[in-house]
């Protein structure tokens, strides 16, 4: 009935997209900066790699560092994508169990969210407090009928 949430997924997926998309940016920077300097011949005499296939070697570099930078991309594009699924998921879920009109989020504390609720017919409930079981059912323990407090 309940549609489950996941809240570590996109999380998880978010850092490790932008982990992923420095680690590549980087890489390709450098592979590009050794091109260049091979296209320049100015390490002729003294460079650590000095083979003469040196300059495909940086060619490879930079499209490595272009594919750890393309799933980093990826990776950040699920997470924004996760987010909106889960935030999705609280609305419907809240919604279906107290017929509320919106759940707008302020923190997370586990598996708790502290949000303001509004009401079919405009009240608004400040600081509510909606656990959230496993199977994804919100419980809140205080009385949406009453008028908020003041």
């Amino acid at each position: 009935m309940y549609a489950p949430l996941d809240l570590q997924t996109p999380l998880v997926a978010q850092w490790i997209g932008i982990l992923l998309a420095v680690a590549g940016l980087a890489v390709v920077a450098h592979g590009l900066w050794r091109r260049k300097r091979y296209r320049a011949h100015l390490d002729d005499e003294d460079a650590r790699y000095a083979g003469p296939d040196r300059l495909r070697d940086a060619v490879r570099e930079t499209f490595a560092g272009a594919g750890v930078l393309v799933i980093g991309v990826a990776a950040i594009v699920y997470s924004v994508f996760g987010n909106q699924a889960w935030q999705d998921a609280v609305q419907d879920n809240v919604a279906a169990k107290y017929g509320v009109e919106s759940v707008q989020g302020k923190e997370w504390r586990g598996n708790a969210l502290n949000a303001d609720v509004t009401m079919p017919d405009g009240t608004v409930h400040r600081d509510v407090l909606i656990t959230f079981e496993d199977s994804g059912e919100p419980q809140i323990t205080r009385d949406l009928t009453q008028p908020p407090e003041q």
